[in-house]
């Protein structure tokens, strides 16, 4: 390592000396501190920028150059703070998955999931959704769907209205009574047909 350093060294003193100008003085090595406070700040402007799970935010430490236990420290501290906090960050993706993307619990569970929140602070973040809430949030997203299947005849925009909610993760029940709603406003709309 020495050796790459002495290296660099003198070819930026020679470059410097073709150019007229004093080299910089050679860079010493990092220590630990100033690496953690580096890593620290990188990490923390992140968190400024999107929510992070505990998880995640270890993960992004471990990236920036943290080891592992050191990530963890980091982590408690950011809990501390408030930088961190698993239940507050599944509330606020349970409300935005629902209210702008009518998505299903089993949905927005997985996605929280995937996001490695602990099964307990998900737990606690869907309990706010209920089984009639889950049912308006299906046929809201079945009604603003079923505007878009206006050129398909009656099966099939029926059968790719009921795709679509199946793939949002509504159970079958949900599907199926969310559906016939969304249906029965797509004939109310149909006016007279002249043959």
């Amino acid at each position: 390592m020495n050796d790459i350093i002495s290296l660099d060294a003198v070819r930026r003193e020679r470059t410097a000396a073709a150019h007229g100008v004093e080299a910089d003085p050679v860079e010493t090595p990092e220590t630990d501190e100033e690496r953690l406070a580096r890593v620290s700040d990188t990490v923390i402007r992140a968190l400024g920028r999107r929510q992070l799970s505990a998880a995640e935010t270890v993960d992004l430490l471990v990236a920036q150059g943290a080891e592992p236990d050191e990530a963890e420290v980091l982590v408690s501290r950011y809990r501390e703070l408030g930088y961190v906090d698993d239940r507050m960050l599944a509330e606020v993706l349970v409300e935005r998955l629902r209210s702008r993307h009518n998505k299903s619990r089993a949905v927005i569970s997985r996605e929280l999931s995937a996001r490695r929140i602990p099964q307990e602070c998900i737990t606690d973040a869907l309990s706010v959704v209920d089984d009639e809430e889950e049912r308006e949030l299906a046929e809201a997203a079945a009604l603003k769907r079923v505007r878009q299947l206006s050129s398909y005849d009656d099966d099939t925009a029926e059968r790719r209205l009921m795709g679509f909610l199946a793939r949002r993760g509504y159970p079958s029940p949900v599907v199926r009574e969310a559906t016939r709603v969304a249906m029965a406003t797509r004939n109310e709309r149909r006016g007279p047909r002249f043959v």
